[in-house]
């Protein structure tokens, strides 16, 4: 799980699926599966184009998503 900043906004896996959301209200931003490239881009668009997030929580979850999606395709 990850926190970004203001607190609002959690990044968690959730049954195998990243869930971005509003922690207050539950509302998803996006969820994708990190082992799947094709999942990842799409969700990393997302991100950049939603007004629900300042530009630093955008970096924050990019960083965040990028992480999760590394440790799902790392092949342990």
């Amino acid at each position: 799980m990850a926190t970004l900043p203001g607190e609002q906004f959690l990044l968690q896996q959730i049954d195998g699926e990243v869930v971005l959301f509003d922690r207050y209200t539950e509302a998803e931003v996006v969820r994708f599966d990190p082992a799947d490239p094709n999942s990842f881009g799409p969700a990393l668009k997302t991100i950049w184009l939603t007004d629900l997030l300042d530009p630093e929580a955008k970096c924050f979850a990019a960083f965040w998503t990028g992480y999760f999606h590394a440790h799902a395709t790392r092949g342990f």
